[in-house]
């Protein structure tokens, strides 16, 4: 069983530090989807379309965000096997 204090630990903890960094980025993007939503719904006719745009653009950086700290966490169970 390993333990913080073993030598081969320190790639763990890089890795954890990625998957923490990856995941409070899912979650910025998260809420900028839900803000982006809102905005878009609530858009006057003339503003619409603006909208739209920038909730299509945050749903693609949230599903990246998504699938990155999807990797770091495989990363993570891997190195924890």
């Amino acid at each position: 069983m390993r333990t913080v204090a073993d030598g081969n630990a320190a790639p763990a903890r890089w890795a954890i530090d990625e998957l923490l960094h990856s995941y409070v980025s899912w979650r910025e993007e998260c809420r900028a989807v839900s803000q982006a939503y809102q905005w878009w719904t609530a858009a006057d006719r003339a503003e619409r379309g603006a909208a739209y745009a920038v909730y299509s653009a945050a749903l693609e950086r949230e599903e990246h965000a998504a699938r990155t700290y999807a990797r770091h966490s495989e990363r993570v169970r891997r190195t924890a096997t």
